[in-house]
């Protein structure tokens, strides 16, 4: 066994053996001691009123009911010194009846000038301000909670709080609130529909989970009335009981938000030696849908869209990928983010997005894109979504989950030897996801179950490359455990099963995932006669999540034959690989320190025929400083292993190691102006290739209602051996696998401004210049290809062995007496993404979006990186400009 192998299973032994003794030398007070847990304290309790009428939403707070509630006081900071007093007094008060529930919140301040009030638009998170929070468990399952926030300036946020610790900020309620800044401070005061939460409906008198938070901007300070401790592993668990409420019955909850929406497009005409039949300079277009909810009862929601436009989300940034997987972009359509929680079951530990439900799978983009020597084709940009719905909500003690959506069968107009022809480029399509889970012991554990399913209707010769079915089910468990349930162990188990045409599972045995026809994957066999592919993954792990220090274990494992792409995103399998992690942390301000973490995380991955991936660890550590600044860092080792993807679908490369290194310091934000600076690097031990990239954000506020931040970027990428293509030798007919030394230099600098005249009227502009050269030289194939060292691993071809046809830009190389052509992979990118967003809330609930959106770009084989050529030529490209309004209006019926 290799020593890192023997060092990383050490320490899984001791960590495994640790919670007992951890357990052992608790300290009396929760977090003070780095051997300890938190302890978790009884929890503070507030009755409400039922009201005899309804206050006035104004803001001042001088209706009856709130001199009749008891007041909820007594904040305790979460920082920046934690379980103290808040240096500001706080009180809250809760009514209801049989509409809603309503809240006043009295924030004094003993420095009312100083309170800080950012005009934004709803849901805005960034913004330099003070704010109010009130959280409402009203399952008291100590795992869900919706949180209605407000600033000064009436600025509102609402959030969906789920799994204890997690959050959903795309959740949207109708509610209203009113704020009013005084001498003592400011209020702010909450009219909270009973139709737009869950609960169950009971005479009987019932308790719910409640919060309240408070952030003060100029300090920094964020209290809470039920305390929350740094470190504890929870945050819904930790709230406070609201008691008193009794005969809440089920509200009627019929939502509709019908909507049109208009929509003009400019395109200038595209390039050809064959005018396009298809090009209108001016494209006009109208469509109308709408948005439905409905409370099937006060537990059950039921929510659908028809025929939905998303004109107004902003566009994706622009990227150069040059790996073999597909870049993965975040979900930004409001219908698939609103209540994503129900539907998430993670698949990968690292962030990277990889889960069994991935909703831009949904409208994607047409997946058939070659057309055989057309001159001009005219194919929609994305699968039309002919409807949606989810049903969400809570059976007994289960959560519930149920999504389904169609996708329209697309066509493309394709124009070729004078002959316009209409061929199929997308099947038609539904998708269909259903979750359930259950809370135990207070939400201390907790059990859940996912199944997704995709279906095409493959009526087409050309959709034979297409799965025609793909299924995937999910076992997901945790327990928290010890003292303060401090320590977790949790556990995850799925299972997924394609099935098509051999060729369709031809394509999924080749894809980049587990490449089984590597030529010495001895574990796998290629099978061009299958018509399935299964497989499996998982996880386990188990650590101590609570106090200042923290730790765990943990394996995961993908088999090779593991694919939810259909309608999950996933990047590799046929690996498996074991971690260990542990940070320490200091919450407690000191002369030079307001608080700090840092963490340790060795790992080491192999795939199933026992190949070593990688080993690394990771040393990585923040600090927030007495002046407001603040830093990060991360460094990475990363040793010399074997690589089954580089050569894509070749033999396993040797990869040397090298070290990676991420260094961030941020300004004050507190300050009108403040900036964050970031590097970071990856330099290649044995050829000393270096990765490196340095970008600036400025963010200014020069008026409450202003905002503007500028975040340009530099990266440069000087690789050794960048994969190119596998030619083969046009005697023997022998692939061989082209890698050859890249020089890349990208620039991009990503614009946003905001401009809010009011929290319902705004104006956002997102803009993105974008400009990326590669450069490839020194052309060498695989040779030896285990070997360490680097001129064994490659044969490098030299000046008399390869020449260049200057006419058709392909190259001719010599190899042992025969020949391989490739083209130049020499490339160029220039483009603008832009998009102008104004929005108006002209009622509660209903909205007018007017966009303007515009996109150019060109893509050229001139690898010459001149900056100020560059923007002169992303100047003279000609851009394609969408004028769009949409208006919704909401119905409460």
């Amino acid at each position: 066994m290799g020593q890192s192998k023997r060092a990383i299973l050490g320490a899984i032994l001791l960590l495994l053996a640790a919670p007992p003794a951890f357990a052992q030398t608790l300290a009396p007070r929760g977090g003070d001691s780095a051997g300890s847990a938190p302890a978790r304290p009884a929890r503070p309790s507030l009755t409400a009123v039922r009201a005899p009428a309804a206050p006035v939403i104004d803001g001042r707070l001088d209706d009856e009911v709130w001199q009749q509630a008891p007041a909820a006081a007594d904040f305790r900071q979460l920082r920046p010194r934690p379980g103290e007093m808040a240096s500001q007094r706080t009180q809250a008060w809760v009514a209801y009846d049989d509409e809603a529930v309503y809240v006043a919140i009295r924030a004094h301040d003993t420095a009312p000038d100083s309170i800080a009030s950012q005009l934004a638009r709803r849901d805005a998170t960034g913004i330099y301000s003070d704010w109010v929070d009130v959280i409402i468990d009203s399952f008291h399952d100590r795992r869900t909670a919706y949180r209605f926030t407000v600033n000064p300036h009436g600025v509102k946020k609402d959030v969906l709080h789920y799994n204890d610790t997690q959050e959903d900020l795309s959740w949207d309620a109708v509610w209203d609130v009113a704020t009013s800044i005084d001498d003592g401070g400011w209020t702010a005061e909450f009219r909270i529909p009973l139709s737009q939460i869950r609960y169950a409906p009971s005479d009987a008198e019932q308790t719910w989970g409640l919060q309240f938070g408070r952030q003060i901007a100029r300090l920094e300070e964020a209290s809470f009335w039920s305390p929350v401790e740094p470190g504890s592993g929870g945050f819904v668990s930790l709230a406070g009981h609201l008691t008193g409420l009794a005969g809440l019955g089920s509200p009627k909850r019929l939502e509709v938000l019908p909507y049109v929406v208009g929509r003009v497009t400019r395109a200038p005409a595209p390039d050809g030696a064959v005018p396009s039949p298809f090009w209108r300079a001016t494209d006009p277009d109208v469509s109308v849908g709408a948005d439905l909810r409905y409370g099937v009862s006060s537990n059950l929601t039921l929510t659908a869209t028809f025929n939905p436009d998303f004109g107004q989300v902003e566009a994706d940034p622009s990227v150069v990928n040059l790996s073999a997987f597909e870049t993965f972009f975040p979900e930004r359509r409001p219908f698939f983010l609103e209540g994503a929680n129900l539907f998430t079951m993670n698949i990968g530990d690292d962030g990277a997005g990889e889960n069994l439900f991935y909703s831009r799978r949904i409208g994607r983009a047409p997946q058939r894109t070659s057309f055989g020597g057309a001159d001009h084709v005219d194919s929609p940009e994305s699968a039309r979504i002919l409807g949606a719905g989810k049903l969400t909500g809570r059976l007994g003690d289960w959560s519930l989950g149920a999504f389904t959506a169609m996708t329209r069968a697309e066509h493309a107009d394709v124009f070729r030897n004078g002959v316009t022809e209409r061929l199929p480029v997308e099947p038609l399509t539904s998708y269909a996801v259903a979750s359930l889970s259950r809370n135990f012991r207070d939400g201390a554990s907790t059990i859940g179950v996912m199944a997704t399913g995709t279906n095409r209707r493959i009526d087409d010769e050309a959709f034979d490359v297409l799965r025609s079915s793909a299924y995937s089910a999910g076992l997901t468990a945790q327990h928290r455990f010890g003292p303060g349930d401090g320590y977790r162990i949790s556990g995850f188990l799925a299972a997924s099963a394609i099935y098509g045409d051999t060729l369709a599972i031809q394509r999924a045995q080749r894809a980049p995932q587990r490449y089984y026809h590597r030529p010495d994957a001895d574990h796998v066999e290629y099978d061009p006669d299958r018509t399935s592919l299964t497989g499996l993954t998982g996880r386990a792990s188990i650590g101590r999540i609570a106090g200042r220090f923290q730790a765990g274990t943990g394996v995961n494992f993908r088999t090779p034959g593991f694919e939810v792409n259909d309608i999950g995103y996933q990047q590799n399998a046929d690996e498996r690989f074991v971690y260990v992690w542990m940070n320490y942390r200091n919450d407690r301000p000191g002369p030079l320190l307001r608080s700090w973490i840092v963490g340790f995380n060795p790992n080491s991955g192999w795939d199933f025929g026992g190949t070593r991936l990688w080993t690394q660890t990771n040393l990585w550590g923040d600090a927030s400083f007495a002046n407001f600044w603040s830093a990060n860092f991360f460094v990475n080792n990363r040793w010399s292993a074997w690589s089954t993807r580089a050569t894509r679908g070749g033999p396993a490369l040797y990869q040397p190691g090298g070290n990676n290194f991420d260094l961030g310091v941020s300004t004050d934000r507190r300050r009108p102006v403040h900036f964050r600076f970031n590097v970071n690097g990856y330099r290649e031990q044995e050829t000393g290739a270096l990765r490196r990239s340095a970008g600036i954000s400025m963010t200014a506020r020069p008026s409450p209602q202003f905002d503007l931040s500028l975040n340009p970027t530099v990266t440069w990428n000087e690789q050794a051996a960048q994969y190119v293509a596998s030619p083969t030798t046009a005697g023997s007919g022998d692939r061989h696998y082209l890698f050859a030394a890249l020089d890349q230099r990208t620039v991009s600098l990503t614009t946003r401004l905001n401009y809010t005249a009011s929290p319902t009227l705004s104006f956002q502009l997102y803009a993105q210049p974008f400009i990326s050269a590669g450069d490839y030289h020194e052309f060498r194939v695989v040779d030896e290809p285990r070997a360490r060292e680097f001129d064994r691993r490659f044969h490098t071809f030299g000046s008399a062995e390869i020449s260049r046809d200057e006419s058709d830009r392909r190259y001719t190389a010599q190899l042992g007496g025969d020949a391989m052509q490739f083209t130049d992979p020499d490339f160029s990118v220039r483009s603008l993404r832009s998009n102008a967003v104004v929005r108006w809330e002209y009622s509660p609930g209903s909205t007018l979006f007017v966009v303007w959106s515009h996109n150019r770009s060109g893509f050229g084989d001139d690898a010459e990186f001149g900056l100020g050529r560059s923007v002169d030529d992303l100047r003279g490209l000609r851009g394609t400009n969408v004028l769009l309004l949409k208006l919704n209006y909401w119905l409460n019926l």
